[in-house]
């Protein structure tokens, strides 16, 4: 499993996360309000710092655990904080970074960035990277901190709201890349594209496993006898992506931004699941949002299966939901004022019945759960 354990402070918000392990398989349950999504916001916030995308700092600071090829690093981060009443520049480009720390293995310092040096493996290196940038990403083809690099991008966040009704443009490439490689290796070199790239990329390289994501979609969903990806160009070397399904009783396919919420983002899922790479983090807010009934069995019945070589990292307030994942693995988010903790099921005695819908009604029975914001 990549995250092991983190805690989070956003000092500027007074907003603060007592420190939660995780497991392969987390559920974070609680009343709305308590802070389960801004947990996962601030997860997101995280790892874009660490492998260089868009973000913004203000007296952020975090201590966050992973795991990858076998070894466990632990990356310590403060960012100053900044007053926009005496600037005119945007936070994200003054906003510093002033201490980074990471730690293999409980004991071997690979890197520790201050306001004065920086030093990688006990050993000073020039500084020639801005204030602003975060160390992991800038020295991520340096041995020392390579692994804790990989290992953050193979966090995924799942975006379904923004790709429906906006389908990608970008230049397929087909012909520049090599045909041949392992389907590990495909997953692997394709993780950072959007869901239906990849999909496309499958479909056209790895057709056998492309009809294994249609064939648990058309289960779920048995109207459906088909389900493809396609492109129609849009300028030179530029091509719009998108999915497209039939159903028995249509003659025409339905393009992706006429499809149910339900049908789009369960096909997203599966897609986004089944090519994540082993050893991957999936973490998806509040998984019930756009889904029917219908959906909800086989798509637990898919994420469960998978979560044996990936770790999920879920939120959601679904009795269907909550009653299909063991009570193990549930985490009860409360907050009292700023303050945010997250206690694990398994430390509860209410919650460890024989019965998991005795457990449910134990949980919605729970004062910490009732009563969680306080």
């Amino acid at each position: 499993m990549p995250i092991t354990h983190f805690s989070f402070n956003d000092n500027k918000k007074n907003w603060h996360l007592e420190e939660i392990s995780f497991d392969k398989l987390n559920l974070l349950v609680g009343v709305s309000g308590v802070g389960k999504t801004k947990i996962l916001k601030a997860l997101e916030l995280v790892c874009r710092v660490a492998t260089g995308g868009y973000y913004k700092l203000n007296g952020e600071d975090w201590k966050i655990g992973l795991k990858y090829a076998n070894h466990e690093y632990e990356w310590t981060f403060k960012s100053g904080f900044v007053n926009p009443k005496f600037s005119s520049i945007p936070i994200s480009k003054v906003s510093t970074i002033f201490y980074e720390e990471i730690v293999k293995d409980q004991n071997i310092m690979l890197l520790k960035r201050t306001e004065s040096s920086v030093l990688v493996n006990k050993d000073e290196i020039p500084r020639f990277f801005k204030n602003t940038e975060s160390a992991i990403h800038v020295l991520s083809n340096i041995q020392a901190v390579t692994s804790i690099y990989e290992g953050f991008q193979r966090v995924v966040f799942s975006e379904i709201l923004q790709e429906q009704h906006f389908p990608y443009l970008l230049n397929p490439a087909e012909s520049d890349e090599d045909l041949s490689i392992p389907l590990e290796q495909f997953q692997d070199e394709s993780r950072q594209l959007p869901t239906v790239v990849k999909a496309y990329r499958l479909q056209q390289r790895y057709p056998d496993e492309f009809e294994k994501v249609k064939q648990v979609f058309t289960e779920i969903f048995s109207s459906v006898e088909d389900i493809q990806v396609s492109l129609k160009k849009e300028g030179i070397g530029v091509y719009e992506f998108y999915f497209i399904l039939k159903e028995k009783s249509a003659h025409k396919w339905i393009y992706q931004w006429d499809m149910s919420a339900g049908m789009f983002r369960t096909l997203v899922y599966l897609f986004e699941i089944s090519l994540a790479p082993a050893g991957s983090a999936i973490v998806i807010d509040e998984l019930e949002n756009g889904l029917g009934n219908n959906c909800m069995p086989g798509l637990m019945d898919f994420i469960l299966k998978k979560a044996e070589y990936l770790q999920v990292i879920l939120t959601s307030h679904h009795p269907y939901i909550i009653n299909h994942i063991s009570n193990k693995s549930w985490k009860l988010v409360t907050r009292k004022g700023g303050e945010v903790s997250v206690i694990n099921a398994s430390d509860i005695p209410q919650l460890q019945t024989e019965s998991s819908l005795e457990n449910f009604i134990q949980l919605n029975q729970l004062p910490e759960y009732k009563e969680g914001i306080s």
